[in-house]
């Protein structure tokens, strides 16, 4: 029931995602715009719960995470609850930034694993977190 419950949200969470004007790219095989989508669909009986997904650029990874309130922040994924984690911040911390860019870890990718929660909860969630990053930014801007 957990796995059924986790690729359903996933997806439907993948194409909020990915047509979302604050979001930059989403890594997800369950979206047709997928490099490996085409494989993955005949591999696999649902394409699975953790995903990434880019903020625009300009748009503070750290500061949409704290902003979170259902989702939390972890130094680890996979559970029956949503988590993120930016790579920056835990994996790939000890890289520089030019490292990190070499191996495809933009400062704003955020990993994501999708839990059991209501998709609804989880979408509201992301989306005052968004708003809070956009607007703080915006404000940052300014000054």
């Amino acid at each position: 029931i957990r796995v059924k419950a986790q690729n359903e949200n996933a997806q439907i969470l993948a194409e909020y995602l990915d047509e979302h004007e604050d979001i930059a790219k989403v890594y997800y095989p369950g979206l047709v715009t997928h490099p490996d989508h085409t494989i993955a669909k005949a591999q696999m009986h649902g394409f699975g719960g953790m995903m990434s997904f880019e903020l625009n650029e300009g748009l503070d990874a750290s500061l949409f995470q704290k902003s979170l309130q259902l989702i939390k922040s972890s130094m680890s994924l996979a559970g029956v609850e949503s988590t993120v984690l930016s790579p920056t911040q835990t994996s790939h911390a000890l890289l520089s930034p030019e490292e990190r860019k070499k191996q495809g870890i933009a400062d704003g990718l955020i990993r994501f694993s999708v839990g059991i929660e209501e998709v609804h909860d989880i979408i509201a969630d992301l989306e005052l977190a968004l708003a809070k990053v956009k607007t703080q930014t915006s404000v940052a801007r300014a000054q």
